[in-house]
């Protein structure tokens, strides 16, 4: 890659540096103190330096690159860093991530949002790391073997061992997969938590600190770096990555790609208002009017962003609400168009905080049930209980599942007839199979609670409002997601060491699940030598 010549930068261009202030006296305290009262006022010195890094691919004894992943638009390598000032010539591989040929100008816009996203949400440890970005000007950097197949537009990427999706599967590496229903209840939720907070850690710091949001959270979009086995020091690293169908927030930029279509997702973890981003009324508008007659009923909530459109017309409106009672919708601004009769119009739903919340209370669901349970099946379950309108003592989510659980023991509990036991039969659960896991046990209550108000977003405990853009219910599911480890007798302050203790337990044969569930007996797990440093 041929060097370029360093920018021409002027005096004040970084704003986070303070120079020429004096220590006070008083130690650290004060110095603290003095950096936040300078605040906004902060300059940068009048020097500064530039220190340049080459890039280039690495490839394998026959000349070619090494490919460590693809996705729709683009396709991952191996690469490898160089610091070109250093005095060790410090090297180190990277992933390079390169936009491919023949690609739609969606796809190819995606591609330049997943640059920008990544840009504004860097500085936090469980986000993957953009090392750099752009074209090329020399034309050796791409390969010849790539030179048909990919355009000279390109991402620099911290290198990761693996997906979270492939770690569980183990896809990329079958001695690396972590068989979750291999773990009883208790010992499967700590590992799972060790992937889980990260995530929201950084979905909190994305939605609340950079005000943007993922929009497609799932396995796939999870990297992990497995710790080095050698070092007994060395802990797992969880990375969320993908920000290419994501959302910026902020009054005087918008950056989304809503405008193009719907919000790409993936069916197990997306959002309802994801999965029908868009639905048709017939409607009669009136020129200058805010109020928009419509003839069909519609079961999607509205929110703050969504917008109305009468089709075939690029003009969009805002919704303010509607009146389900007198069939009418409310625009925020007056439709400026030719009035219109009988016509087809659409309304376009937001996709925004609230979903990326549903969809790690998916995730959630997915991996404490073993990687085994459908997040659609669980919603589809809860959907009666979503569309219960009263508001009393009954219509919260606490009440709901404490009545749900409560109806699963009863059924669990032995019967008795003439003086003998009878289990309750298999069949009958089959109403609550979605509180299972894949080995058919229940899952405990505190963390179905965790799911549901996550998945549940119109309840007066759920963690937001599916209508409520600017909601910050994230900390409160990352605050509950902490204190599982205080409701299962562990000091959330040393969760990492509780990895070295796992004990882990082995899967009954077929064989064995077989004749326990004939005999209606509840299989007891052999325990296996404890894993050494085995990452989760």
């Amino acid at each position: 890659m041929s060097k370029q010549k360093p920018p021409e930068l002027p005096p004040t261009w970084g704003e986070d540096t303070v120079v020429n202030m004096k220590i006070p006296e008083g130690g650290a305290p004060g110095v603290v103190a003095a950096m936040r009262a300078v605040g906004p006022e902060r300059v940068a010195a009048p020097g500064h330096v530039v220190r340049s890094r080459a890039y280039a691919f690495v490839l394998d004894a026959d000349g070619h690159p090494i490919e460590l992943g693809s996705g729709r638009f683009a396709k991952a390598y191996l690469g490898e860093e160089r610091w070109l000032e250093s005095k060790t010539a410090l090297r180190r591989q990277v992933a390079i991530k390169i936009l491919q040929k023949g690609v739609s100008e969606e796809d190819a816009l995606r591609f330049q949002l997943e640059k920008e996203l990544l840009e504004r949400v860097q500085g936090h440890p469980n986000i993957i790391t953009l090392y750099g970005s752009g074209e090329s000007e020399d034309p050796e950097f791409v390969p010849p073997s790539l030179r048909d197949r990919v355009e000279n537009d390109f991402m620099v990427l911290e290198l990761a061992d693996m997906s979270l999706e492939e770690r569980l599967k183990g896809s990329r590496n079958r001695g690396q997969r972590d068989d979750l229903l291999a773990y009883d209840m208790r010992q499967r939720l700590f590992r799972v938590l060790e992937y889980m907070l990260p995530v929201a850690s950084a979905i909190e710091y994305a939605q609340l600190q950079r005000n943007i949001v993922h929009r497609d959270i799932k396995p796939a979009n999870v990297l992990i770096k497995l710790p080095n086995p050698a070092l007994q020091g060395a802990t797992l690293g969880v990375m969320v990555a993908d920000f290419n169908v994501g959302k910026v927030h902020e009054d005087h930029v918008d950056l989304s790609m809503t405008s193009l279509g719907g919000v790409p997702g993936t069916l197990f973890f997306q959002s309802p208002e994801q999965e029908t981003n868009a639905f048709e009324l017939l409607v009669n508008v009136q020129q200058g009017s805010m109020e928009v007659d419509y003839f069909e009923d519609f079961f999607m909530y509205l929110s703050q962003n969504d917008t109305f459109q009468i089709f075939n017309r690029p003009e969009r409106y805002p919704v303010a609400g509607a009146d389900r009672t007198k069939r009418k919708l409310f625009l925020a601004t007056p439709f400026a168009e030719a009035s219109e009769t009988n016509v087809r119009a659409k309304i376009i739903k937001s996709v925004d905080r609230p979903a990326d919340i549903y969809s790690l209370g998916a995730m959630f669901y997915y991996l404490v049930s073993g990687a085994y349970g459908n997040p659609k099946t669980l919603y589809d379950a809860f959907h009666k209980f979503i569309e219960y309108e009263k508001e009393d003592e009954q219509n919260t989510i606490e009440s709901y599942l404490t009545h749900e659980y409560d109806v699963i023991n009863s059924l669990r509990s032995p019967k008795k007839t003439d003086d003998k036991p009878v289990v309750a039969p298999a069949d009958r659960f089959f109403s609550y199979k979605h509180y299972l896991d894949g080995n058919g046990e229940l899952i405990d209550l505190p963390v179905m609670r965790i799911v549901a108000k996550a998945m549940i977003r119109n309840k007066p405990d759920s963690y937001c409002q599916a209508w409520d853009i600017n909601t910050t219910g994230i900390s409160e599911l990352v605050s509950d997601l902490v204190q599982l480890y205080s409701d299962y007798g562990v000091d959330a302050s040393v969760r990492s060491a509780m990895l070295g203790r796992f004990v882990g337990t082995q899967r009954p044969s077929w064989m064995t699940r077989v004749v326990n569930k004939l005999l209606n007996r509840r299989p007891r797990p052999r325990p296996s030598k404890p894993p050494r440093l085995k990452a989760p």
